[in-house]
């Protein structure tokens, strides 16, 4: 027991080290200075770079136009995840004795496919369209490798799916855009009861488009019968895609919950965790406790942003965006179902440190009383994730006049109201070519 007092004490002085304060890089994004928070998080970087770090920086890197160290971030962190989805077995044991934010974080679905998208992103600002379109089909793979689990939820999916339609169509690959959005509309059809995001009406006016370009005679009928008629664009006109990010995702947070153990219980039962499940926020007569077990587990609430929707205006032309991703429903929902197994984890965890607690208060009451501060030192909920994902994102899709534009961008709060206008200048629109731009605000 001495000898372990040690190890568990420095394990949780390591585990509360961070060399960069969250706070301290959205400040200026939020005031417009990415370059500054960019450089914040370059100065105070981990030792060891590890995935949320790599997430922040690479998404940071992007609204400073770093693009080509944005994708650098992102692809190393992409990388650790494909790794870490074999499991480290000595860190597993570890996080068994301490805390699970010693176990091996992966990153989520749902993050591992966004970083795609900001990826895709990144090459496009570069004028790199070959390398955005890698970042799509490395996408799809992934979200196929995700398919093989019978319980994938498909969370990111959809819009990952749509995104990548857009750029194969910008390419002038017809049948890979196809494919892209019969995929979205699958995705989204799977998702949106969870996600309440529904498949964007845009997808089936571009299966339409795409179908009759091909040739596709019945599934064109199909999609026109299913749809209506697909709009025809213009000569000499291009066409803007906009993408809205707004807010952040919501972070998680450590919740404290208690559980009682009885005199009567049988703590070295196998089966007597999942009683203890049962039992949470319960409480006995003193006469009955034996040891009240308190536990930290991470938890997750909504945190909706000011603006949740957007407008844009060119000259005449007026287009509001569509909703293509709602990340805070995505996170909730991926959470609320991996909550389960978290606290499972942590009440064996819990229960495992008691009874080193009981057996060395058996022996010494002082040695009974350090083993018991360490275990609750050590015990600290997991609450790593990528923090500065937006909270929601739009879309716009609108054919506009070949030249350079001003966007006028109109944000609208949870009643449909304009907040706040902005404007966007020298937006260039090429003929029979596709604009992208993605735009974030934080409020």
């Amino acid at each position: 027991m001495i000898k372990i007092l040690p190890i568990l004490l420095i394990i949780s002085l390591l585990i509360g080290c961070g060399g960069y304060k969250f706070s301290e890089a959205i400040e200026p994004l939020e005031t417009g200075q990415p370059e500054a928070a960019y450089t914040y998080l370059q100065k105070h970087a981990p030792k060891n770079s590890d995935i949320p770090f790599l997430f922040e920086l690479g998404l940071v890197a992007h609204y400073a136009d770093h693009f080509a160290e944005s994708s650098a971030a992102l692809d190393q962190a992409g990388d650790i995840a494909e790794d870490r989805y074999t499991k480290s077995v000595s860190k597993e044991v570890t996080s068994l004795v301490t805390s699970d934010k010693l176990r091996p974080y992966a990153g989520t679905r749902y993050e591992r496919l966004l970083s795609h998208y900001y990826r895709a992103l990144n090459y496009l600002y570069q004028g790199q369209l070959d390398g955005a379109l890698v970042e799509c089909r490395r996408a799809t793979a992934l979200i196929d490798y995700f398919k093989s689990d019978d319980k994938y939820d498909f969370f990111g999916a959809g819009f990952l799916a749509y995104f990548s339609g857009t750029l194969f169509e910008a390419a002038g690959e017809w049948n890979d855009a196809y494919i892209s959005y019969k995929q979205a509309a699958e995705y989204y059809q799977k998702a949106w009861e969870k996600t309440g995001v529904e498949m964007p009406n845009d997808i089936g006016n571009s299966l339409a488009q795409l179908t009759r370009k091909l040739g596709f005679t019945d599934e064109f009928e199909r999609y026109r019968n299913q749809y209506g008629e697909p709009p025809l664009r213009p000569e000499n006109t291009g066409e803007l895609i906009l993408f809205y990010e707004s807010g952040y995702v919501p972070p998680k947070s450590e919740e404290a919950l208690t559980f009682p153990i009885l005199k009567t219980d049988d703590v070295e039962d196998e089966e007597f965790v999942p009683t203890l499940i049962g039992r949470e926020g319960r409480t006995y007569a003193d006469v009955k406790l034996e040891y009240i077990l308190r536990v930290a587990i991470p938890t997750i609430g909504s945190h909706r942003p000011h603006f949740g929707g957007v407008e844009v205006a060119v000259g005449n032309d007026q287009k509001r965006g569509v909703l293509v991703a709602d990340v805070e429903s995505i996170a909730i929902e991926t959470f609320n179902a991996e909550r389960p197994i978290i606290l499972l984890r942590t009440l064996v965890r819990a229960v495992g440190k008691y009874l080193i607690y009981r057996k060395a208060n058996k022996e010494n009451e002082a040695l009974g009383l350090l083993v018991n501060l360490a275990g609750v030192v050590t015990e600290q909920a997991d609450t790593r994730s990528w923090k500065t994902l937006p909270n929601q994102i739009f879309m716009v899709r609108m054919s506009l006049p070949a030249g350079n534009h001003t966007l006028n961008l109109s944000f609208l709060n949870a009643n449909r109201q304009v907040n706040r206008r902005e404007s966007v200048p020298d937006v260039k629109i090429n003929p029979n070519q596709i604009t992208f731009l993605n735009y974030r605000t934080y409020e």
